[in-house]
Formats: structure tokens, C-alpha cells, sequence
């Protein structure tokens, strides 16, 4: 199915209600069925206590870092703390910023949710602010998907490709716990 916004070109709308409708599916039934494959696959028990939130639905999260290039433009869509850097003339333009519940804005959003910041993390256990899954984060019935404590709303950056962009590096948050987004550049070239 295509959405209406991406057939018109508004890619900013587009990759919003992508990352929403995500978020829909991971907790339909079809897609709870999904996760328990994966979780089974990675050899966890996805019906222990620890992996399952009220009702018996899963609590698996994870972030998400996408990049939609057109023949203008790079469209770099994220939620969480994965990053996409892109290489400019060597140099690193990061594309997207790390979601972290301690950061003001993701702190305003989580307390105004009902949760709180501890230790750098939402209600003292997820170290981001922003996932797609990880629902017991999005429990207030009374708010948007974009105002929970947690959300999958993405944070969206466009640029436009000139003849300096070389390549573009999507990562996840072990990459950037160790290295700089211009280091892991430098490496790669």
C-alpha cells in the first residue's frame, strides 16, 4: 500500500505516518505474532514475564533511522538513538540527532506524559525517548502517538545533494557509544 502523502511528495508526512503506521502494526495481533518469531529466534522466551506487558503483548522496541533519497534531495527520518551520518567533501554532517530522555525537549514530553527521567532513563528503565514498539511507554490513553512518554514520531532533516555528498552511514547507538560520527567517517574513508 502507498500512502497518499509519499504519491504527492510530501515525504516529510510521508515518513511520519510510515514510522506511526509501524508502530500500529508492531502492536496488532499479526504483528505481536511477528515479534514472537524474532524473539524465539534469538532464542528468548517471548511469553516470560519479563518480555510481556499487560495482556500478554509484547515489549519489544527498537529504534529506526531511514533515508529516502530523491534525484534532489536526502530525507533522513529517525526515532531513537541510531544515527545517520552523511559523508560531505570528508566531513561529517549528521543527519540525525540521538533521542535522549535526558535532553530538555525529550524530558518536557516524557514528564508532561506522566513518566520521568532517572538515571538518564525513562521511568528509570528505557535509555531513549524515542522507539518504535516499547508500548508500555505509549499507555495514556488521554494523548497523541506523538505525546507519550515514548514515541515514534520521528525527527526529520532534508538536504540537498550536491556534488560533495559521498556516502551516507546508518548506525546504531554501538557505534556512536565508542566512536564520533567524524571518526566513524574517517574510518570508512
Amino acid at each position: 500500500m502507498q500512502l497518499a502523502s509519499f504519491k504527492a511528495k510530501n515525504y516529510r508526512l510521508a515518513l511520519e505516518e510510515t514510522f506511526f503506521k509501524l508502530d500500529e502494526q508492531m502492536l496488532a495481533d499479526a504483528g505481536q505474532k511477528e515479534l514472537s518469531k524474532f524473539q524465539k529466534q534469538g532464542g528468548e522466551d517471548p511469553f516470560s514475564p519479563a518480555m510481556l506487558m499487560g495482556g500478554g503483548r509484547s515489549m519489544a522496541g527498537c529504534t529506526a533511522t531511514v533515508v529516502l533519497i530523491t534525484p534532489q534531495e536526502i530525507y533522513c527520518a529517525n526515532a531513537g538513538d541510531s544515527r545517520t551520518v552523511l559523508s560531505k567533501a570528508k566531513k561529517a554532517c549528521d543527519l540525525s540527532v540521538d533521542h535522549k530522555p535526558n535532553d530538555r525537549e525529550e524530558k518536557r514530553r516524557i514528564e508532561q506524559a506522566g513518566g520521568f527521567v532517572q538515571e538518564d532513563r525513562v521511568n528509570g528503565m528505557l535509555a531513549l525517548s524515542r522507539a518504535l514498539g516499547d508500548f508500555e511507554y505509549k499507555s495514556n490513553n488521554l494523548l497523541k502517538p506523538k505525546d507519550q512518554a515514548v514515541t515514534a514520531y520521528p525527527d526529520i532533516k532534508c538536504l540537498p545533494i550536491q556534488s560533495d555528498c559521498e556516502f551516507i552511514l546508518l548506525a546504531c547507538d554501538g557505534i556512536w557509544d565508542v566512536k564520533t560520527s567524524q571518526q566513524a567517517i574517517d574510518y570508512l574513508h
